[in-house]
């Protein structure tokens, strides 16, 4: 089906499909479900959904630009091909797995795990890590690669060439230099290794399980001189695409038009109400030859029977429905797929031509409000829900938003976003990245109370600019 979601993605969909359904598992998804699923992606594959707007960094480029300064690099500091980075002691991945594997394919590499390390190698590191075509990491299970996570996502946000793998925890009591790390430590542990792979994922760039195949992949990618992202199926990796956008939201938005006209709370609709239903979700009527196909299918009657059969008569269940909304979603005719093309090319003109000046004009004669978006950054077509603040940071046995950070909000009227009432917060799921995405300032607090893994990669990611 070429369909390349990411994890956050899948878990999202499956999250949203359990409440939607009212069941206790989240580890399945029905036909309608997955129906809604693939069409969605399809749709988003076909038209380019682009990344969203971070509030954020609007407002920052809306005052004076802080231009980052390069460190200058040393003449003659040698360039190798790949930084092996990630987990060092008492992992032995390097030595027994990589630099032999990089060796035969006669690929450069710098290592920066040695046996007694100090403070003056960091600058050669950092020397390193910036000449390097690529940068390898490993997220072994030996380690709590505190740091390494961290790393990781920070330059996967800086656009560089990442080959990340992750190994998993293997449980509480898992000893980690011969202690035996808490179920509370193995679940801050874990939920830094899936949002490290959120957040990579949400690059395009997969991530994978295996040394040897990322090595693989490394040698692919320096001979062909090809991105990380352009890996796929048959180099043993799993492609992802358009990691950002939301799919569970348009499940709970099926739910909600369905539930709006289930009056009687009977879990059906009849086939009037579907249309309706329809409409709300679209803003298209169902043709009749649409209307023929459902009775077709409901009923087996074909031809000019299918005339005589009222609507009323007719009913559908919400599994039924996602599949019906998912079949003729994407069903429009020649004419408006024509009129969509004519109104793309204008706007492309418009963009080019009209838009610079139309924005000069504005500068100069109108001031701008306090929170407005600075001009020339469009509006999130994802989410219209814009906040203020984004309360971020340790969640588990804390009390300072409670406590502190909400009340303070209130009393100064402005509006926030709690992640802490979220019930997914072990995944960057997309809706939850929008949330963040769609608020003015980012507010993260971090504890003494827990690690914050995932808190910490969140925020590396954000610090770039």
């Amino acid at each position: 089906m070429q369909l390349y979601p990411s994890k956050s993605q899948v878990y999202e969909m499956l999250q949203c499909a359990k409440e939607c359904a009212n069941r206790n598992s989240a580890s399945y998804l029905t036909f309608g479900e997955f129906c809604i699923f693939a069409t969605e992606l399809k749709r988003c594959y076909e038209r380019g959904i682009p990344r969203p707007v971070q509030l954020s960094r609007l407002l920052e480029r809306d005052g004076e630009e802080k231009k980052r300064r390069n460190r200058k690099m040393s003449k003659g500091i040698p360039k190798y091909e790949v930084f092996l980075g990630g987990s060092c002691n008492p992992t032995t991945w390097r030595q027994d797995v990589a630099i032999p594997m990089l060796k035969n394919l006669g690929i450069t590499y710098y290592n920066p795990q040695v046996s007694h390390w100090g403070p003056e190698l960091i600058e050669l590191e950092f020397q390193a890590k910036q000449n390097a075509a690529i940068l390898f990491f490993v997220i072994d299970n030996q380690t709590r690669s505190v740091a390494s996570m961290i790393e990781a996502a920070y330059l996967s946000a800086r656009r560089r060439k990442l080959i990340l793998v992750i190994h998993a925890y293997q449980g509480p009591g898992q000893k980690i230099w011969g202690e035996p790390i808490t179920e509370e430590e193995y679940e801050d542990l874990t939920t830094g290794q899936m949002v490290l792979q959120d957040l990579v994922e949400r690059e395009g760039i997969p991530v994978f399980e295996s040394v040897p195949i990322a090595l693989n992949c490394t040698a692919k990618v320096l001979r062909e001189n090809i991105s990380v992202q352009d890996l796929g199926l048959k180099d043993f990796a799993q492609p992802v695409k358009m990691a950002h956008v939301q799919l569970g939201d348009k499940l709970i938005k099926l739910r909600e038009a369905f539930d709006a006209l289930d009056t009687t709370g009977s879990g059906e609709l009849c086939l009037a109400d579907v249309c309706m239903a329809f409409r709300i979700l679209t803003n298209r009527n169902l043709s009749i030859s649409d209307l023929r196909s459902i009775v077709a299918g409901q009923t087996g009657v074909l031809g000019r029977e299918v005339k005589d059969i009222p609507l009323e008569q007719l009913n559908v269940n919400f599994e039924q429905f996602c599949a019906i909304v998912a079949e003729f979603k994407c069903c429009e005719s020649e004419t408006h797929r024509l009129w969509e093309l004519v109104l793309a090319k204008t706007t492309r003109l418009l963009e080019t031509v009209v838009s610079p000046l139309t924005k000069v004009l504005e500068w100069a004669l109108s001031p701008r409000p306090l929170r407005s978006l600075p001009l020339g950054s469009p509006p999130n077509t994802q989410s219209n829900c814009v906040r203020d603040v984004y309360l971020g940071g340790s969640c588990h046995n804390t009390t300072w938003r409670e406590d502190i950070a909400i009340p303070m909000l209130k009393k100064s009227g402005l509006t926030f976003f709690n992640p802490q009432l979220c019930q997914w917060s072990k995944r960057l799921i997309p809706i939850e990245a929008a949330a963040m995405d769609n608020s003015y300032v980012l507010l993260f607090v971090i504890t003494s109370m827990t690690r914050s893994i995932a808190s910490m990669a969140l925020l590396s990611k954000q610090a770039v600019k």
